[in-house]
């Protein structure tokens, strides 16, 4: 069973060994995503089955163990240049083993546990895959919260705690026609003309916001909590850091962070930038949307 999902402008194949696999509990949020078919170049194909991979890690090279806040990734390189995988619940259940080969484009998983368990590894080897495949294909996947606003969409950037959420959901309340994209894992896009567009993904944390859509870039934005409301502009070395450590990355494979790297100093050239101390009230929602659509000449 082959089912196509484009996100981005990109397609990638899941495609399970056992014909009747329950694929509408597996992947719920990939819904909106799916295309009937498909005959063009795929940015990944990821193989579903019972005994593709297994837990053996001997010959491979230990990566590291890393905690990504409701998930684990235990990696391993394999001499052959792609890698082995195990990804964990909070419990450090393993629900999931990913092979991949050195570019991403070609993978394998084999699902551990019950369908909630299974659905919840194969989404994360999914995201993964369409990371590091997309690193080669102009996209990254971007750690943010996103409203949309007039066809421009602004990427909210913080670390876990900070209040992204808190200030998108000021923007939804506050600014006239603001609406959500989503709410944890938008893709940015360096499109073949050089400009920069956003997309919703299958990817949204704990936010149920699966959009097929797509908005111009108006500005990326992050945020840190304080006991008073400022804002100001960053600068081209300052937005690449910033954008750069919202980014899926492996930075110890040279490939893909080159390619990472090259992305996001194209995207900051084209999108401006800006830090922002605040507090969790509407006055911040204002001050960060007046300042931010003003650097398109948007008062």
């Amino acid at each position: 069973m082959k089912l196509h999902f484009s996100v981005a402008q990109e397609v990638y194949c899941v495609e399970f060994q056992e014909e009747t696999a329950p694929y509408q509990q597996l992947l719920p949020s990939s819904a909106p995503f799916f295309v009937k078919e498909h005959r063009g170049e795929l940015i990944f194909h990821l193989l579903v089955g019972d005994t593709l991979v297994d837990s053996n890690t001997e010959g491979f090279e230990e990566v590291g163990h890393f905690d990504n806040g409701d998930l684990w990734h235990h990696v391993w390189r394999m001499p052959t240049g792609g890698y082995h995988i195990h990804i964990a619940d909070l419990q450090e259940r393993t629900v999931c083993r990913l092979e991949t080969d050195a570019d991403f484009s070609h993978c394998r998983v084999t699902l551990i546990g019950d369908t909630t368990q299974q659905a919840f590894g194969l989404d994360n080897a999914i995201m993964i895959a369409f990371a590091f495949a997309g690193a080669y294909h102009r996209l990254l996947l971007i750690h943010a919260s996103v409203p949309v606003v007039e066809g421009r969409a602004y990427l909210f950037q913080g670390k876990s705690g900070t209040g992204k959420s808190t200030h998108c959901r000021l923007w939804l309340d506050n600014i006239a026609g603001a609406t959500l994209l989503n709410d944890d894992n938008p893709v940015v896009r360096l499109e073949p003309d050089g400009s920069v567009g956003i997309y919703g993904s299958p990817w949204s944390g704990k936010t149920h916001c699966y959009k097929q859509e797509r908005a111009a870039a108006g500005g990326f934005l992050r945020l840190h909590q304080a006991p008073h409301n400022a804002i100001r502009p960053l600068s081209k070395i300052e937005a690449f850091a910033s954008l750069l450590s919202s980014t899926s990355t492996m930075v110890w494979d040279k490939s893909s962070y080159t390619a990472i790297c090259d992305t996001v100093n194209a995207v900051i050239a084209q999108v401006p930038s800006f830090d922002l101390e605040c507090l969790p009230d509407a006055a911040a929602a204002h001050l960060s949307h007046a300042t931010m659509t003003q650097a398109h000449g948007k008062a």
